[in-house]
């Protein structure tokens, strides 16, 4: 700990005030997350078997420290405890973000590093009960080895492998971050001649061979082969630019649905800001500038989303685009440091808007849970009235459509649409978490019949909400 203060360069006392200022900020946004209470698409099925966090994606470092946080090896629901842990660890990234980039520390800079945690993709993190504090690790351990760039090369190299594979055993959609990094403070040295050429290269050398090495160890020894609906599998070489282009596409369109016309402005001022800044402080030629600046953001952009751009069939929910949060904060940040405060007005304005969404996004959670609780209890009693004698043999069931948005998320979809990838639905078709929230949470003896062809069952209830077929011990209930 007394090296770790050593390298940020704070005392303990100004640590923790900087600390403790971050996390209210965190804990404000996420207070309707956690008033909600609301089971998040994996928490369903950890609620009920206790199993590890590790699952089918390699994530071993996640399940041992579950071990420490859950005092247990089986999982229970201890919310919002790694929420709140998760909110301290982002906290903390923010600091040592700050103190990684600047010479100096104030509370604007601090206020600055808030899209890392408010992007709306990472609030969906945070509604995990528990894989929230792993996911905040996984950013963490992607900045933590930069604080340790000026000390021996071999230990900042150690650092950066033992980091990047904290990063890929917690969670690795932060695998875009430490290339971020490592680009950012290649180029503004660059830019601003702080270090000599060799020193330079030295750095990226350095930084990028280590996660190569990181990335290679991970693959050989540790890495779980995955092929479900989504893939652990690298594209062959030659087609790794058209697979690469093809799913940066495929994200920067589901950004462009998500983001409002309020974040789209917002964030690209805040480039065009910082393009600008960059391009009149370089301290060499400004046609090079302007070239090299150029080259820099378009490098960082398409860094955001790491290997995932290489993988054959990648993760293209939310919780898989946290870090263009990131993205955004290295700016704000740079901003914040190196012009007055009047040309961070944009950034805070952005963050405004960021924690405003949050406290509606935690609303219409708790109001998707009403809903999906009223909607299930109504398909519970009627398949209760269909039938009223337990068997020792399972009836198998499936479900045909879905219950669609409360009327609340339907609101706030308005100006946010992203608001309908977050929010789960609890009841619809298709869904393995759904199956268990009907059978086990309400102590049906059914089983999932995914097989079953509702054409050639006769209709034996039909209501407002939903329409059961059934014959043979086979149902079928198409949702309406």
């Amino acid at each position: 700990m007394q090296s770790f203060l050593s390298a940020l360069k704070f005392d303990k006392k100004k640590f923790a005030s900087l600390l403790v200022f971050l996390f209210i900020i965190y804990f404000l946004a996420i207070i309707g997350i956690i008033r909600t209470n609301f089971n998040y698409v994996d928490d369903i099925r950890r609620n009920i078997d206790g199993n590890s966090l590790t699952g089918d994606f390699s994530r071993y470092i996640s399940t041992f420290l579950s071990y420490f946080l859950h005092a247990g090896r089986r999982l229970t629901d201890i919310s919002p405890l790694p929420q709140l842990i998760a909110c301290l660890i982002l906290s903390l990234t923010g600091i040592v973000l700050v103190k990684v980039i600047s010479s100096k520390t104030d509370k604007l800079l601090l206020l600055v590093t808030l899209p890392i945690g408010l992007i709306p993709y990472f609030l969906s993190c945070l509604s995990y009960k528990y894989d929230a504090p792993y996911m905040a690790l996984s950013i963490l351990a992607s900045v933590f080895p930069f604080l340790f760039r000026q000390q021996n090369r071999w230990l900042f190299a150690l650092v950066c492998v033992a980091a990047t594979l904290v990063m890929t055993m917690t969670y690795q959609a932060s695998s875009g971050i430490f290339i971020m990094m490592t680009l950012y403070l290649f180029f503004t040295n660059l830019l601003y001649k702080k270090e000599s050429l060799k020193n330079n290269f030295t750095f990226l050398g350095i930084a990028l061979g280590s996660y190569c090495v990181a990335l290679l160890m991970f693959k050989l020894l540790f890495l779980a082969n995955v092929n479900s609906y989504v893939s652990s599998d690298i594209t062959k070489i030659g087609s790794m630019i058209s697979v690469s282009l093809q799913n940066f596409k495929r994200y920067f369109m589901e950004m462009n649905y998500d983001f409002n016309i309020k974040w789209k402005i917002l964030s690209m001022v805040i480039i065009a800001i910082f393009y600008v800044k960059t391009i009149v402080f370089s301290k060499i030629n400004k046609i090079a500038s302007i070239c090299l600046t150029s080259i820099f953001l378009l490098l960082l952009v398409a860094s955001i989303f790491g290997v995932y751009l290489l993988l054959d069939n990648p993760l293209f929910s939310p919780r898989a685009m946290y870090a263009v949060g990131f993205f955004l904060a290295i700016l704000c940040v740079d901003i914040a440091f190196s012009l007055k405060k009047i040309f961070s007005l944009p950034s805070i304005l952005l963050i405004w808007c960021f924690f405003v969404f949050s406290f509606s996004y935690g609303n219409a959670l708790a109001d998707q849970k009403r809903y999906d609780d009223f909607r299930t209890q109504l398909l519970v009693s009627d398949l209760s009235s269909l039938l009223p004698d337990r068997t020792e043999e399972p009836y198998a069931i499936t479900i045909v459509h879905n219950i669609g948005f409360s009327p609340v998320v339907e609101n706030v979809a308005v100006d946010n649409r992203v608001i309908k990838n977050m929010v789960h639905l609890n009841l619809k078709e298709g869904c393995p978490f759904m199956y268990m929230y009907l059978f086990d949470y309400h102590k049906f003896n059914l089983q999932r019949g995914s097989d079953i062809v509702d054409e050639t069952l006769p209709v034996v209830f039909d209501s407002y909400y939903h329409t059961i077929k059934m014959a043979d011990k086979k149902i079928v209930a198409i949702l309406k």
